[in-house]
């Protein structure tokens, strides 16, 4: 919630902010007692040497023990006896409790001398047994030590707030500057939402996830163009070609009515008859486009593609008469989809054929790789290189094709297609092999193996011996 209100260069200037104070309070908490640290084991190797010397003194004396003095202050001596006597001490402890008591092994501790000492203050005091009757007793100041620590805490207080303060502004100007493209392209996106999809948002110079992500958004303008284009010739398309049988409609009725003919009015009914069949098979056309489009999701089944090839075989010699039907040798090939699907694309093709051969019509199955490829052949005059891309277009029709076919809605390839496309494979027509003729092949990939997912395509009833011949799909009437 706190990002959504400040936004993102301020929440991240906080968040830096807020790390780094935490870090720096850790740290200066560490230095000062690793600090203090250092300077009392200093003070305790100090105060350990002097004793020593003390002890030296001792051994290589025979009278009373002495106390050398030192040449600065801040460091004090005794010397016990077993039963905690003071023998010999620094000058003004010789009258003053012990500052320690007798002891076998080495001791350390912090403690503030007794009352009658030279400072009430603390002092790292030392005791180290000298032979069986002696103990030294060093008492090291510990001021030195405590107003070192003292500085570098004000020291390490002082350049807190400055350190944070550089911190926040290096963070919110780096943030800032990193940002800045992403408000060029919230800015463009902006412009380009209003409806201008021709317009393209700014690359960053620099190689990093923006660049990545402006060119991502760059390509996704692209495709939502493209798509916006297609439904935009589509719907235009569309309208077009429900306009000419509502305008043949009008036109026969207004005639009809016009001329008090019953003949007439018979000859009426049956025209209307057909453009309404026309206008029917249209609207299913594009219904299906549509759910082509949408991907509904269906589960596919197993297939056999060569019982499906040979059926369209077997359709095509009854209605093909008197062209000769040829069928290569059909492997065994399964695929994942729907069943009636496939049979529409196929339908579409070797109907496509029968309109467009001279004699014969060959159909094929082979498999390619991890494919399935389908090809139905005629030979016919051909498909011109450069209308072979473009006839798989919604409403295209090549054309030559307007003197020979009539009631086609250029659909059919581009269905067939889309069926394809929803079934992972292609539809694409091939280079010729003869002289003449045209190929068209289907590829669809073979069925899967058991661990991988099946694929989901929409579905639509099976074609039977009772469906109507599809319009063409090549030349001029070719619904695409």
């Amino acid at each position: 919630m706190r990002g959504g209100r400040l936004g993102v260069r301020a929440t991240t200037t906080l968040d830096a902010t807020a790390v780094v104070a935490v870090i720096l309070a850790l740290a200066g908490v560490a230095v000062v007692l690793l600090l203090r640290r250092e300077l009392v084991d200093g003070v305790d190797a100090s105060a350990q040497d002097r004793a020593l010397d003390i002890i030296v003194l001792q051994d290589d004396t025979t009278g009373a023990p002495h106390v050398p003095a030192l040449p600065y202050g801040g460091s004090f001596v005794q010397v016990l006896d077993s039963e905690g006597r003071v023998l010999a001490a620094s000058d003004g402890l010789v009258e003053t409790a012990p500052m320690a008591r007798p002891t076998d092994e080495p001791t350390v501790r912090t403690r503030t001398l007794p009352p009658g000492a030279p400072f009430a203050r603390p002092y790292r005091v030392f005791a180290m047994p000298a032979g069986a009757e002696r103990t030294v007793v060093v008492a090291q100041s510990l001021v030195a030590v405590e107003r070192a620590v003292e500085d570098a805490s004000r020291l390490i207080v002082a350049i807190f707030p400055a350190v944070l303060a550089l911190t926040g502004l290096v963070t919110w100007l780096s943030v800032g500057r990193a940002l800045a493209p992403v408000e060029e392209i919230r800015h463009k996106a902006a412009t380009i939402g209003a409806g201008d999809l021709s317009q393209r948002v700014p690359l960053p110079p620099a190689r990093d996830e923006i660049h990545r992500l402006a060119e991502t958004m760059n390509s996704m303008l692209a495709r939502i163009e493209a798509s916006t284009e297609r439904r935009r010739h589509f719907v235009s398309d569309a309208s077009h070609e429900l306009r000419s049988p509502l305008a043949n409609m009008q036109a026969m009725l207004e005639v009809a009515r016009a001329r008090d003919d019953p003949s007439l009015w018979q000859e009426t009914a049956s025209a209307l008859q057909a453009e309404q069949t026309r206008m029917a098979r249209l609207v299913d056309d594009l219904l299906l486009l549509a759910r082509l489009d949408g991907r509904a999701p269906r589960v596919a089944r197993e297939i056999d593609l060569d019982d499906v090839v040979h059926a369209e075989a077997q359709w095509l010699r009854r209605t093909a008469s008197p062209l000769a039907v040829e069928v290569s040798q059909l492997p065994a090939l399964r695929i994942l989809g729907d069943e009636a699907q496939i049979a529409r694309i196929l339908r579409n093709l070797t109907d496509n054929a029968r309109r467009h051969a001279r004699s014969t019509v060959s159909l094929a199955l082979r498999r390619e790789g991890q494919n399935a490829v389908v090809a139905v052949q005629d030979d016919g005059a051909g498909i011109p290189a450069a209308d072979r891309e473009r006839i798989f277009d919604r409403f295209t029709r090549l054309d030559e094709a307007r003197g020979r076919d009539h009631g086609g809605t250029g659909l059919g390839l581009a269905i067939s297609r889309a069926i394809a496309q929803a079934h992972g494979g292609s539809l694409v027509v091939a280079d010729e092999t003869g002289p003449a003729g045209t190929v068209f092949e289907l590829r669809l990939p073979l069925e899967p193996e058991a661990d991988e997912p099946a694929l989901d395509v929409p579905h639509e009833a099976a074609p039977d011996a009772r469906h109507e011949p599809a319009p063409d799909l090549r030349h001029g009437s070719a619904p695409r």
